[in-house]
């Protein structure tokens, strides 16, 4: 093989690879134009994202129901609490 086969060879492949690009160019265009476009709305849509995450978190909470915990009058006598020690008296 000579330099002038080579040469042709190499010189082939550089216009395939330089016509796969072209035919592939617009998509690579809009690839690149839907991208920018997607970044450009999630930065215009960001206060609002901000707006729906606060109002979400400041909603208020239900308070929880405690009807099932028993009154002090319902208790057992063994549940009683004892009656509260001075500060000054010594441990018996």
């Amino acid at each position: 093989m000579n330099a002038e086969t080579i040469f042709g060879f190499s010189i082939g492949y550089l216009a395939a690879l330089v016509g796969i690009f072209i035919l592939c160019l617009p998509y690579l265009i809009l690839l690149v134009a839907l991208l920018i476009a997607a970044g450009i709305l999630q930065l215009l849509l960001l206060p609002f994202a901000l707006l729906v995450r606060k109002l979400r978190r400041t909603r208020p909470r239900p308070t929880p129901d405690n009807s099932w915990i028993l009154n002090r009058s319902d208790r057992q006598p063994s549940e009683q609490l004892l009656p509260p020690r001075r500060h000054g008296a010594a441990p018996q």
